[in-house]
């Protein structure tokens, strides 16, 4: 019982409240809620940039 005020005054702190590290995500669970998709958007996007970057910078 004693411990409780030591942990509320702890949790009162925002970077200590949060989790460190992110909740994992089966693909399925990730197909379902369309994460799948974007991240697969987000690839073909970096991709294209740093293909566009290189054509840049060698001709």
């Amino acid at each position: 019982m004693a411990n409780t005020s030591k942990w509320n005054v702890r949790l009162r702190h925002e970077w200590l409240s949060s989790p460190l590290k992110k909740k994992r995500v089966k693909r399925s669970e990730k197909a379902r809620i369309g994460l799948l998709d974007a991240e697969n958007r987000k690839a073909a996007k970096e991709e294209k940039k740093q293909g566009g970057s290189e054509q840049q910078t060698t001709g």
